[in-house]
């Protein structure tokens, strides 16, 4: 009989820069793979990655992070980009693990973060996988960014919710979204107790986003990537996704069925096995809860059709 040791948490508390952040690290004594460390979005903190962090303890030692900016920080003025978050991402990676290789997870607003650390750190990267992420802001999503800043600032808490609840979230009742009517429920009391420190934090992180501007071009990821979203994903667009996809050579792409942006809360146990099953290197192909996998060259194909 296999003996089940159970993982320890261990927290810490960092200072980069003079901003105090937070941190855990829960070991998994009986682990497969390197360290997965998870970077969350927006409205996410820390220990907020619940059933996904669940699932993804079975294979691996988690470390999760509030950045500078987040969590029981103040806000991070929007002056300090996300180069600073990336500079403080590593801070703690190396005080942890030193030159240890680790697997990166990062969602919605914290992907920009994790590929950014990845891209600049491979030699350090076993895999990365990216669920809602984008490549650059459209138009329509920086309408959608600031919109949902001016009703926090100027108008009142409901009409708040709603610009967040529309940007993320498919709420059209003719499409099938799994657990919609509990993560609804969920965002929105999230939302409306919102402290004055996390709205400033969600203002600031906003403007940090809207006011980011990528570096050139051919600076590639070249480790294994997975780049995943929901198929009515209406913020970070599948099209978007796949794009994202198209800038790391060893990349696939796919999207879960019946999800949205927040498809970590609708399909947690979906998300768990994707991810899981990338990480460990196993078949990613005809798993029924998401469409057909797209790899390297068929990508590009796709983007070269879709643009004529």
């Amino acid at each position: 009989m296999t003996t089940v040791i159970a993982p320890v948490e261990e927290a810490l508390t960092r200072t980069f820069h003079g901003r105090t952040y937070q941190a855990r690290i829960i070991h998994q004594r009986q682990a497969r793979i390197a360290p997965i460390v998870l970077i969350g979005g927006a409205f996410q903190h820390q220990r907020a990655w619940g059933r996904v962090e669940r699932g993804l303890l079975r294979t691996a030692t988690l470390i999760t992070v509030d950045l500078p900016g987040a969590g029981a920080d103040d806000a991070l003025p929007a002056d300090f980009g996300l180069d600073f978050l990336t500079d403080a991402l590593d801070d703690l990676l190396t005080f942890v693990l030193g030159e240890a290789p680790v697997n990166v997870v990062g969602a919605s607003y914290g992907s920009a973060i994790a590929h950014r650390w990845v891209r600049d750190h491979q030699q350090r990267t076993v895999r990365l996988a990216l669920i809602g992420t984008m490549s650059r802001l459209t138009e329509d999503v920086r309408a959608r960014m600031r919109h949902s800043v001016h009703q926090l600032q100027h108008g009142t808490r409901a009409d708040f919710v709603d610009s967040v609840l529309n940007a993320m979230m498919c709420l059209a009742p003719e499409v099938a979204i799994n657990r919609r009517v509990a993560v609804v429920r969920c965002l929105t009391s999230a939302l409306e107790q919102l402290s004055d420190r996390e709205a400033a934090q969600y203002v600031e992180n906003t403007h940090r986003l809207l006011n980011h501007r990528e570096r050139g071009a051919g600076e590639q990821v070249r480790v294994p990537v997975l780049v995943a979203t929901g198929e009515h994903d209406p913020l970070t667009t599948p099209d978007l996704n796949r794009e994202a996809a198209t800038g790391c050579p060893d990349a696939r792409f796919t999207t879960i069925r019946d999800a949205d942006h927040l498809v970590h809360l609708e399909r947690p146990t979906e998300v768990v096995d994707l991810v899981s099953r990338f990480l460990t290197g196993q078949s990613l192909d005809a798993l029924g809860y998401c469409h057909a996998v797209e790899y390297g060259d068929r990508l590009s194909q796709r983007l070269v059709r879709q643009s004529r």
